[in-house]
């Protein structure tokens, strides 16, 4: 649905450049004109400061309609209709004037049920209070699933790892029914109640279930760590018997001090996502699965909303990497973890086509036989965030923007539902922190949605910096 408008709409958009708000959103197709491509492409190569969202129309389609069968609303997300969804907030895919779903209600750090499993569901670190400075001993805060010491093959550690993820996916959701219960009776909206269909001819709130669609949303966070570990596991003690599972656990615990060559091999040796490489990416599905189809079987109690996975980690990958012991790729505590989908910072040395190919196998592929939508599956229906920087240099002449013309249109092929893209050079962030007051208008895209980079944490401007230059490996 491509016409006069759409260009005239990123006319406006690229005069305004650059402003943190609106976010151009495109949404890009198998079938997007050549003239829409060329004036994305070209907006891009000049975005320095002003980052762009692209949807991808197949892959999110795919999407809400496995949401639709999966929660027995096909007579309201259908083949013909499912082309009206609208990306709400960031890039949470959602049906327009009917639907009140959440989108980013819940985040789920993966990452934890990795710990869990080789602790037996204990804490690995003691907790130190902020606050108070008390430190406590190591908790129990998941199923004994025994000392991962004793475990004799891979497959024990894996089903260790899937009961711990199961009842990572329940604790949240039993943590949300006790907010979704409170807003239904303390906080109603009844304006916003009235524009959506459903909650006048139900006589009920958004809060209370009224629209006629609403899910709720858990939102995966610390994805690549977590795929990333589990092959570092894999390889380390069980593959190549680098170490023993209890020497690993001893490198953890010690923050990876003392045993940097270990380190080094879980960094450097062990698979990792990202790469276009078929075993990694197995795991990265096989770990997509687990938690995915564990978040499909709840519903709410209190308003009969079905609970959907999606997987946009806002800041939550910053400040959870503080809290969270080392974990088994190599990564010390207080590093950043990974953000949504995206591959862990400078995993992804194949190059970006590699980094896409990887996030497609992670959403689901396709399926050759037919699928949910043109071939295409997705276990996302929420939507996915993923981001990658590039150099301006990349698109520095007419070759070159054709070659990334190429890209979108293999992303749209083999890639995930929303691609953001960064146009920055490491060297002007790092300007940017040394000299702030040069640099107020400096937009980045953080996850799924803008920020003024002198604005946000030093935290968040490592990662962002480390994103692009890679000097995490």
């Amino acid at each position: 649905m491509t016409n006069d408008l759409s260009y005239a709409l990123l006319e406006v958009i690229d005069e305004m450049t650059p402003i943190l708000e609106p976010k151009p959103n495109v949404r890009l197709h198998r079938k997007s004109p050549e003239k829409l491509l060329d004036t994305v492409v070209s907006m891009i190569s000049s975005s320095q400061g002003a980052p762009f969202l692209l949807n991808f129309d197949e892959r999110s389609m795919a999407g809400m309609l496995r949401e639709a069968k999966r929660a027995g609303v096909e007579h309201l997300i259908h083949e013909s209709n499912v082309h009206d969804y609208a990306s709400v907030g960031c890039l949470e895919n959602t049906m327009v004037g009917n639907d009140r779903s959440g989108t980013v209600d819940n985040n789920l750090n993966l990452l934890k049920a990795v710990e869990l499993a080789l602790t037996g569901g204990m804490d690995m670190l003691p907790f130190t209070d902020l606050l108070t400075g008390i430190t406590t001993k190591p908790a129990r805060v998941g199923p004994n699933t025994g000392g991962a010491e004793r475990f004799k093959s891979w497959d024990e550690f894996w089903k260790a790892y899937e009961e711990q993820t199961r009842y990572i996916v329940r604790k949240c959701v039993e943590l949300y029914e006790m907010s979704e219960l409170a807003r239904a009776r303390f906080s109603p909206t009844p304006y916003l109640s009235c524009l959506v269909r459903g909650c006048a001819e139900k006589g009920l709130d958004i809060t209370q279930g009224g629209a006629e669609l609403g899910f709720a949303t858990i939102e995966g966070v610390t994805f690549a760590t977590t795929v990333d570990s589990l092959l570092a596991v894999k390889y380390l003690v069980f593959d190549k018997k680098e170490c023993t599972m209890a020497e690993l656990i001893k490198a953890l615990k010690d923050n990876w001090v003392g045993h940097e060559v270990l380190q080094a091999k879980a960094k450097n040796r062990a698979p990792k996502y990202g790469r276009d490489d078929d075993e990694a990416d197995e795991m990265a599905r096989a770990v997509m699965d687990l938690w995915t189809e564990e978040t499909w079987k709840y519903t709410t109690k209190s308003t009969g909303r079905r609970f959907r996975p999606g997987m946009l980690s806002w800041n939550y990958w910053v400040g959870d990497g503080f809290i969270m012991a080392a974990s088994p790729d190599g990564r010390p505590k207080g590093q950043f973890l990974s953000n949504a989908i995206c591959p862990s910072n400078g995993a992804d040395i194949n190059g970006p086509t590699a980094n896409a190919n990887s996030v497609g196998k992670a959403l689901g592929g396709k399926d050759p036989n037919g699928g949910d939508w043109e071939g295409y599956l997705n276990s996302l229906p929420n939507g996915a965030s993923h981001t990658i920087t590039f150099n301006p240099s990349l698109l520095r002449d007419p070759e070159h923007r054709n070659k990334f013309k190429a890209f979108l249109r293999g992303y749209a092929e083999n890639g995930g539902t929303a691609l953001q893209i960064n146009m920055i050079d490491a060297d002007m962030l790092r300007d940017a922190q040394r000299h702030p007051g040069a640099y107020r208008h400096l937009l980045v895209r953080v996850t799924g949605y803008n920020a003024y980079f002198t604005a946000i944490g030093r935290e968040l401007q490592d990662e962002i910096i480390a994103r692009e230059s890679h000097n995490q490996y």
